[in-house]
């Protein structure tokens, strides 16, 4: 398996087929799906679910920015 960049496309997958769009004005890659969708890498994970719940696993996760760095829910829990 080898690592491939996607620029400058769309893609569509369905429980049917995938369709590719191309955009020559576009800077993002968009990918939609109505099932969970999870990228790995080693021992870390992004899960998103369609319900709009995010998972984030890695033994070690960092956030940072150079400006306002927001968390915001209805209850965060820490430890």
């Amino acid at each position: 398996m080898t690592d491939t960049l996607l620029k400058k496309s769309t893609y569509t997958v369905s429980n049917k087929f995938p369709e590719k769009e191309e955009s020559e004005t576009s800077e993002e890659i968009l990918l939609r799906s109505n099932k969970k969708i999870t990228i790995e890498c080693g021992k870390s994970s992004i899960t998103l679910h369609p319900n709009g719940k995010i998972v984030l696993k890695g033994e070690y996760i960092f956030s940072d920015a150079n400006g306002v760095n927001r968390i915001s829910g209805g209850r965060l829990e820490l430890n």
